[in-house]
């Protein structure tokens, strides 16, 4: 995992664009286990057990999903000048900086993994991010950490989401 040295690194690289991205071994690990409990699932199913097709749905469902995540450009987080984009199982979606604040490490509950939460301006509208509010205090939030800390990555949105702004006053 990258020190604080990493990210005054990848600072260094303002105004980019840098891309970071998830950890396939995460995702591996992931792939792994919902394997494995989807074949206990079978077994429980074959035992008679009924809880076996929860287990086998749930997991047999998460197996593909870690998979598709392990794929070129399934996910990553790209900061350049004027925002950031985040991708998310081929799914993109790009903030402003100008609209983003507020970027800090939260618990998510009821695991209390931990993971960057932010405001954005163009979301705030939504009942999602209403919900948001109420959980973690902000409504939108970053879907992985991209081999970082959940502390260090707030600290490096922080950080770059300050010298975007602060460049684009002074033009």
């Amino acid at each position: 995992m990258p020190s604080p040295a990493d990210i005054t690194k990848i600072l260094s690289r303002f105004p980019g664009p840098v891309t970071l991205y998830p950890s396939r071994i995460k995702w591996l690990l992931v792939f792994t286990v919902s394997a494995l409990f989807a074949v206990g699932g079978i077994f429980m199913i074959r035992d008679g057990a009924a809880g076996g097709w929860f287990v086998l749905i749930f997991f047999g469902l998460g197996a593909p999903i870690a998979a598709a995540a392990m794929l070129p450009g399934a996910g990553g987080l790209t900061l350049d000048r004027d925002g950031f984009e985040t991708t998310n199982l081929f799914r993109r979606h790009y903030a402003r900086w100008r609209d983003a604040a507020g970027f800090q490490a939260a618990h998510i509950p009821p695991a209390h993994q931990k993971m960057v939460v932010y405001d954005d301006v163009t979301q705030s509208a939504k009942g999602v991010a209403k919900l948001n509010v109420g959980l973690v205090g902000r409504n939108s939030g970053l879907p992985d950490t991209y081999r970082l800390s959940a502390d260090n990555l707030a600290q490096l949105m922080a950080q770059w989401h300050e010298r975007a702004l602060g460049q684009t006053g002074s033009r």
